[in-house]
């Protein structure tokens, strides 16, 4: 667990200085909020139209070499993006095709990382729970860090340079996993179950985790959307990269805050219900940006919607990892975030369209109306396993 986080750290440090400096580099290079979008869009397709395969992938090769090959294959496609435009070689579609292919390569990383936990702590969802939420604060502290220094070195050095220290993180973050990580192997051939569509068969046979996965499609669109204009709204309203670092940092650290809670209170509370605050946390606050966007409301804001991150998160997360059995679990994880990731790139390039076309407060609008459609859904989802069959716990026995 330790390597885990060691290895998420290293990596996600540069990742969140790269969600500042990519944009402001498209922007920089473009001056279009809307070819921003496309790019975002472009690094998140992928894991909808790949995820489901992917999760076979994970199947066969297993959670660890998942996680090394999606490092490994990744830094040197980054790498390439600040090399090319140093050679004045690097064209738009250039670009799309490359933050494309990064996309891929994320999508086996993303449904090993999901499923690594139960090997690493045990299968109960509370249990599960704690982890996703202490991993949740080891990686939110990279929020802080890593959009700080974006801001502060942009200036200094330029977005493209900054794209090198992430490739580099990849790197790193490979070889801990590969000298560090011994569980998530393959599962047996003879185990697996027959079949791409095995995990969506799974996820909608369930009737709580296909309700879920409604959920977590729409809050996509709008958290998508809602990461996708904080570049935008520091390059176009606030005209300063500095602010952009301070507004991630915000909600990292508010994910950090609620990190904590969520280890503290993921042994009392049930799944939904640590899910459902989570998710109220999250919208209610957004909707104070269609009054205004000056950085002090934009940075309370972002740091309340940070605290209901972990809270929402994490335990959602849980309630589908140890929901589904081990010979199956990669491909439902892969199912999940195939069909609820097709929200994210609608998300991202919807929002540049919107800023360009409607402004800052209407687009902040749509995102509010999103991610508070998706805490009314949930809410129905609580009501819904109440009632059934297969119902989770309100309260935990201890």
């Amino acid at each position: 667990m330790r390597a885990v986080l060691l290895a998420r750290f290293i990596s996600l440090t540069g990742t969140n200085m790269t969600t500042v400096a990519l944009p402001w580099f498209v922007l920089a290079t473009t001056g279009s909020t809307t070819k921003m979008g496309l790019v975002l869009a472009s690094q998140t397709l992928p894991a909808f139209v790949l995820g489901i395969p992917g999760g076979s992938v994970v199947a066969a090769l297993g959670a660890r070499r998942s996680l090394i090959l999606g490092d490994a294959v990744r830094a040197p496609l980054l790498v390439a993006v600040p090399l090319l435009h140093a050679g004045h070689a690097l064209s738009f579609p250039t670009l799309l095709a490359l933050v494309s292919a990064i996309g891929v390569f994320s999508v086996p990383y993303a449904a090993a990382a999901s499923s690594l936990l139960p090997e690493l702590v045990g299968e109960d969802a509370h249990e599960v729970a704690r982890a996703q939420a202490a991993l949740q604060v080891t990686i939110q502290t990279t929020g802080v860090v890593g959009p700080v220094l974006a801001g502060v070195l942009i200036p200094l050095l330029g977005a493209p340079q900054l794209l090198l220290f992430d490739g580099a993180s990849y790197a790193l973050s490979a070889l801990i996993v590969l000298a560090l990580v011994r569980v998530g192997r393959a599962v047996p051939r003879a185990a697996r179950r027959r079949g791409v569509l095995a995990g969506v068969r799974h996820v909608f046979a369930d009737s709580l985790l296909a309700s879920i996965v409604t959920v977590a499609l729409v809050a996509h669109v709008g958290l998508a959307a809602l990461f996708a204009s904080l570049p935008a709204l520091a390059f176009r309203e606030l005209h300063d990269a500095r602010s952009a670092g301070v507004l991630f940092t915000a909600d990292a650290a508010g994910s950090i805050v609620g990190g904590l809670l969520a280890l503290r209170l993921a042994r009392r509370f049930s799944p939904l219900q640590l899910g459902t605050a989570g998710f109220v946390a999250m919208s209610a606050p957004i909707w104070l940006l269609t009054i205004g966007t000056p950085l002090g409301l934009a940075v309370a804001v972002m740091f309340v919607f940070g605290i209901g991150g972990p809270l929402g998160v994490s335990p959602i997360s849980a309630l589908l990892t140890t929901r589904a059995p081990a010979e199956v679990r990669p491909k439902v994880v892969a199912a999940f975030l195939s069909v609820t990731s097709a929200g994210t790139p609608l998300g991202a390039a919807l929002t540049g369209y919107a800023i360009a076309a409607l402004g800052f407060r209407v687009t902040y609008g749509g995102i509010a109306a999103a991610m508070t459609a998706a805490t009314l859904l949930l809410l129905w989802c609580v009501h819904r396993a109440r009632t059934a069959p297969d119902a989770v716990p309100a309260v935990s026995p201890s």
